[in-house]
């Protein structure tokens, strides 16, 4: 009897140390596939450059360490991020700067009320300043 108890306690201990790798590894799978499959549904559109950067300050502006957190083409700024007004201009000024692209002049960035709400908005916006031809040297 005594050993039969000890039998099923160590079995139940193995099982839940094999469930625990098992969940440590699907998060670290989760972890890669949020940047992956971010920059798969834009790839040759923008270029890569871009895509991290933006991806990493949207990750960052949800407390989101790591590439696992999804960021679709399509998530609201405003309600997803709270990026509106003068969040969302800095926003684009630090993605660009960090990147070493050209930051905007103030006229362009009248434009990113009226134009940008989505995260591909944001992208496209973003897109002429990490041209090779304005990304500063």
């Amino acid at each position: 009897m005594r050993l039969t108890v000890i039998v099923a306690i160590v079995v139940l201990v193995i099982g839940l140390i094999a469930l625990i790798r098992a969940q440590r590894i699907n998060r670290a799978s989760i972890e890669r596939d949020g940047l992956a499959r971010f920059r798969d549904a834009f790839r040759g559109r923008y270029p890569e450059l871009l895509l991290a950067q933006v991806y990493a300050y949207l990750a960052e502006r949800h407390g989101a360490v790591g590439p696992h957190y999804l960021v679709n083409p399509n998530d609201n700024l405003e309600s997803e991020y709270a990026l509106i007004d003068l969040d969302l201009e800095d926003a684009v000024l630090v993605i660009a700067d960090r990147a070493g692209a050209r930051l905007p002049r103030a006229n362009e960035l009248d434009e990113l009320k009226a134009k940008v709400h989505s995260v591909d908005d944001l992208l496209r916006y973003l897109e002429p300043f990490f041209r090779p031809e304005v990304v500063r040297g």
